[in-house]
């Protein structure tokens, strides 16, 4: 589970070279939909298949996003672990272990989720998306253990984000009870002072 908290905070990404209207027009499409809210947050049931099909982990807990730079993904069970931005840094930490580990935001530029809470140009000039039966794939332009990031929507608001690793596991969110909205007190989730403290800052 680490490591594919750390791809999403740290990942550099897979090189996937695509050019055409057809692939500009999805992009601009896609941004469309996600700039038509400022906040957003879900329930979700997270499954992570192998890539033989089989399910390997479960767990669910709750997304919030607030634009431009709140971004929350809480675990809760069964066990509970938390990624979030504050300020210009990420933090994972996992009560269990009571560990921190903290990650520069421009690091998490290389993972398609900053796509979720971030429009500006800069950023999306890194990624490629395609729209294919429902589903827009979302491909960063370097590699990394992040192959894709795949998101469908239901009716104008989010229903599944995927993400698909290099190693040929899926990470799957399927989402409930959106809102376009979130409590602010989401992302003031307070790490205890006398945590572990892992500092992957460049």
């Amino acid at each position: 589970m680490f490591k594919f908290i750390k791809c999403l905070a740290a990942a550099a990404c897979l090189s996937y070279a695509l050019s055409g209207t057809a692939f500009a027009d999805d992009k601009a499409d896609l941004k469309a939909k996600l700039n038509a809210f400022n906040e957003f947050s879900a329930s979700f049931v997270q499954e992570v298949t192998d890539k033989s099909g089989q399910e390997v982990m479960s767990s669910n807990g709750i997304i919030a996003l607030q634009k431009p730079a709140k971004f929350m993904l809480h675990t809760l069970n069964p066990d509970e672990q938390v990624l979030f931005c504050a300020g210009n840094d990420i933090y994972f930490y996992d009560p269990f272990v009571n560990q921190v580990s903290i990650f520069s935001r421009s690091e998490l530029s290389a993972s398609p989720f900053i796509l979720l809470s971030d429009m500006s140009d800069n950023v999306w000039a890194h990624y490629n998306v395609r729209h294919e039966n429902g589903v827009y794939i979302i491909t960063p332009n370097r590699q990394g253990d992040i192959v894709n990031l795949r998101l469908s929507f239901k009716g104008s608001d989010i229903d599944t984000i995927s993400l698909v690793m290099k190693d040929g596991n899926i990470n799957t969110y399927k989402l409930s009870d959106g809102r376009r909205s979130a409590d602010p007190q989401v992302f003031e989730y307070k790490i205890p002072e006398d945590a572990e403290v892992d500092d992957e800052r460049r």
